[in-house]
């Protein structure tokens, strides 16, 4: 009999499916460790619960968690009702909600611990795959399915075929993982991923911190995967002691059944950005050096930690911000808020003239922080999209702290420079 990857593993371990029902292409049904649901897309899941399960309990109250972490501090009437709906459900089930400043809902679930490696975890977020890093097996899910699994603790999933990465070599500062993920999604894109789940191997996967596994995993939705894993390891375990948890262990088999296997040269980097009008449009640094930028923000989902405020501040150090560019920043959660702030990260950055924001989501949709004014206005965000008119009608650039901080200061796109360092 032939082994199992990651993902199915995990969902072998969540459903009542016997062994030969787990291949790829199969549909099967798993009981979920945790449900979550946001301010965007929660208040119409509640809609649809009353709907249909009127005067129902939930499956298990201390399995849901509400999350308002996409339009924080309800930033117009409509966002602040949506944030109240959540609340009087929350109360009402006696559900967990990490409320305005806690930051992304993602983050949180391993930024506390509430979810560990080799759960099955499900929210209104098509980025929660980004939980792969830790070997999590999150999904993004549509409001009725979320509703349903609010009532029951069930989901179906369609099981993906995966493919292996093994990524060769090593790379040196500037360089940095966000450099790596953007090249990484480039050649995954033109290879084709869809709909697959991407096992992430090489000596520099055990050399990546969780954040920077996060940075990797959170851009697997752009080449349009299913999720990327980095499988659970020393780095993994130790971060969880933190909580005073100890995971279980949990792999691919020696001879799990990929549907594919590539290699991916990585040895010597260089800088790397997404230019428009899609995240795979990757090029390298050299190729649009001198674009001018008027508008800057460092953050979301794939680059708002403590590591990625750090590497901004190395670059900001004794610098200022260029007098054309606006620096916004926005950290993910309250704990990397915290961090940045004892470390002295944040005094760094305010003091070249970046601005910060409240913890939560942004770049990735309108409504939320980053919007960058008109067509004219040219943008870099640390983030993971940059569709035409996403987050405005201006060409916008993905790119990491370090390409983002030099940019604020020079006014347009450069390679650092040693006294930035």
């Amino acid at each position: 009999m032939v082994g199992f990857t990651l993902v199915e593993k995990i969902i072998r371990k969540h459903t009542e499916s016997s062994d030969e029902e787990i291949y790829p292409g199969n549909i099967v049904w798993v009981n979920l460790d945790l449900v979550t649901a946001r301010d965007y897309a929660g208040p119409q899941v509640i809609d649809l619960f009353e709907k249909y399960y009127l005067g129902s309990e939930t499956f298990d109250n201390k399995k849901i968690i509400f999350t308002p972490d996409c339009y924080p501090y309800g930033n117009d009437p409509k966002h602040a009702i949506d944030q109240e709906k959540l609340r009087v459900f929350a109360k009402k089930h006696d559900i967990q909600l990490t409320d305005l400043g806690s930051g992304i809902g993602s983050h949180l679930l391993f930024k506390r611990g509430l979810s560990l490696p080799g759960d099955i975890v499900i929210g209104a977020d098509s980025h929660y795959n980004l939980l792969g890093a830790l070997g999590i097996l999150g999904q993004g899910a549509g409001d009725l399915m979320l509703a349903f699994a609010v009532k029951t603790g069930k989901y179906w999933i369609k099981i993906p075929e995966t493919v292996k990465v093994e990524l060769k070599g090593d790379y040196k500062w500037p360089t940095t993982v966000k450099d790596l993920a953007l090249y990484v999604l480039k050649q995954l894109h033109e290879y084709g991923i869809t709909g697959c789940s991407v096992e992430f191997h090489g000596e520099i996967i055990s050399r990546l911190s969780i954040e920077e596994r996060v940075t990797l995993c959170s851009l697997i939705t752009e080449a349009s995967g299913s999720i990327g894993f980095v499988a659970p390891d020393q780095i993994t375990a130790e971060y969880y002691k933190q909580f005073n948890i100890e995971i279980d262990s949990i792999s691919a088999d020696d001879d799990a059944n990929y549907s594919s296997k590539i290699m991916i040269d990585i040895q010597d980097l260089g800088l790397y950005l997404a230019c428009p009008p899609h995240p795979h449009n990757v090029k390298p640094i050299e190729d649009v050096i001198g674009t001018e930028i008027n508008s800057i923000v460092i953050g979301s989902c794939t680059n708002g930690t403590t590591l990625d405020f750090q590497q901004a501040a190395r670059i900001l150090k004794n610098q200022k911000v260029h007098p054309n560019v606006r620096l916004g920043l926005v950290p993910a959660t309250r704990e990397d808020f915290v961090s940045l702030n004892a470390d002295g990260t944040m005094t760094t950055i305010l003091e070249a003239g970046g601005n910060f924001f409240g913890a939560g989501c942004s770049t990735c949709a309108k409504g939320q922080y980053g919007l960058t004014g008109g067509k004219t206005t040219v943008s870099i965000t640390t983030g993971n999209r940059n569709t035409q008119g996403k987050i405005g009608p201006g060409d916008v650039y993905l790119a990491s702290p370090v390409v983002a901080a030099v940019a604020a200061i020079e006014g347009k796109i450069a390679i650092p420079i040693k006294e930035y360092e």
